[in-house]
This record gives structure tokens, sequence and C-alpha cells, in this order.
């Protein structure tokens, strides 16, 4: 039986009403549905909604226009994970309805910036960095563990967002990263078992804002193994149109991606990472 791979998802928090920040954090490593998707307050309506991408925007003239989702690749010198990407993300528009627009490669890796307050370090995804650096949405990055501290030592990949909403804008997902470690011994492809593919594909689940999930018939479970399966299954399925374009449009423009590591500069803390 191959050694079970870990894998995490994180979120960097929002900023409501502009300024407002939370702190990255692990989600809760089970749940007891076939699919888990984060649950806030959207600061635009008083009401509780489902963390996830806008697929689509409603114009004041009741036009349609769909949203694209931007990504750029750090393919450590592999070239062969362009096709990769493209095929896995090819399977999450299929079970989610949203939309990706390919850039190119990039050089960057994800990471947290580290807030050193005085109470204790606090990590938050870099989102607004990522976004200015690279100029995309999303970024999915091969990287050796010492070059991102997404990544703890026992993890094989990681997935995180970071959602912001104001009263004008409807809260939603504006950033998100895929960091896939180099060196894991993993099958090729998206076959049964712990393939790339399979880690691959729960990693962007993360992305696209599906949460862990308690049962192993699930790509969202916890760790990759034997146990995995190289595709969607029913709750990933049902968890993907959660957050997908099944749950419909939007109706106002996204806010921009929160920055509170030059919050926390401005308010005197040093930020490093």
């Amino acid at each position: 039986m191959p050694r079970a791979l870990v894998s995490r998802a994180t979120v960097a928090i929002l900023a409501a009403s502009g300024v407002a920040l939370t702190v990255a954090a692990a989600l809760p490593a089970g749940a007891a549905t076939a699919y888990s998707v984060t649950r806030t307050t959207d600061p635009s309506s008083g009401t509780q909604t489902v963390v996830r991408w806008a697929p689509c925007t409603v114009t004041s003239t009741g036009a349609v226009r769909t949203h694209y989702i931007t990504y750029r690749i750090n393919t450590a010198g592999v070239p062969s994970r362009v096709r990769l990407v493209q095929n896995a993300l090819a399977k999450v528009s299929a079970a989610s309805g949203l939309h990706f627009r390919y850039l190119g490669k990039t050089t960057y890796i994800p990471h947290n910036a580290v807030l050193h307050y005085r109470s204790g370090n606090r990590f938050v995804f870099d989102a607004a960095q990522e976004r200015a650096r690279t100029g995309a949405e999303l970024v999915i990055a091969w990287a050796k563990g010492s070059a991102s501290n997404l990544l703890t030592p026992s993890e094989a990949g990681v997935g995180t967002v970071s959602w912001s909403g104001n009263y004008k804008a409807q809260l939603r997902i504006v950033q998100g990263a895929v960091v896939m470690r180099r060196g894991v011994s993993l099958k090729p492809g998206f076959t049964a078992g712990a393939s790339v593919g399979a880690l691959l594909l729960h990693e962007l689940g993360h992305a696209v804002g599906l949460n862990h999930v308690s049962l192993k018939s699930q790509i969202m479970y916890p760790t990759v193994g034997s146990w995995s399966r190289g595709w969607y299954h029913y709750g990933d399925l049902a968890g993907m149109r959660a957050v997908g374009r099944p749950a419909g449009c939007f109706r106002t423009a996204e806010s921009a991606p929160a920055n509170p590591a030059a919050i926390a500069r401005a308010a005197g803390v040093t930020v490093t990472g």
C-alpha cells in the first residue's frame, strides 16, 4: 500500500470592508457530508453565502458576461506539466461550469506573508502580491518545500484561496493558488491510487472553494493513497455545482484582493515571507 500523502487547504480571508483581515488557517479535516464548502457573511447583503468564484456577471442591462479565471503555471522546468494542469482544469470546468484562461508560464511561487505581531506570528496567503507579480487570478506551481511556506514538511500539496467583498461588491474568491511539492513519487496521469492527477484535482478543488470531507471515496478526502480516484466522484461533483455556474451569476464587480501585508506594514508591523 503506498504511503498516504497529506494534502491541506488554507484560507486567506477577506477584506470585507476593504481593510479587515483574518489569518490563514488549516480547514477542518473532516466533514460529515459528501462535500463541504465554506459559508460566511456577505457584507453587500448581510446574509450567509457560499465562498466561490464568480462564474458570470449579470450587467445592469441584463446581459450575462462569462468570467474567465486567469491562471499561470510554474512548471519548475517540466513542460509537460502545462498539459497536465490544462487537462485537470478541463475536468474542473466540466464539473463546475467555471471557465479558465491560460496566460502562460511564470516563475512565481505562491506563499504566505508572515505578520510578526507582538502576540505571535500570523500567516496569511499573499494574494495581493501574487496578483501584482503574475497578473493572474490563479497560480499553480511546483516547488521545493523550502521555497514556499504554504507547504508544511509532511505535505505533498496545498490549495489556498483569498476572498473579498464590501458593501458594494458581492463577496467572492478573487485569488487562488496551488503548490505541488517537487520530488514526490506519484503515479502518472489521472489514474486511481496515489497519482499526480488525483493530487492535482484535490488541490484544484480547494482552489475553487471545496473543503476536505471524511469519505475516502471522494477526491476531497484529506490524503491521497491507494483508495484515491483519478476523477471527481459524486460528492465532489455536488460540491463543484455548489461553487460553480449552477449556483448562479453575480450582479456586482469584484473588489481587489486583500492586502493584509500592506495593512500590517502601515501599522508598523514587521512582515516577512
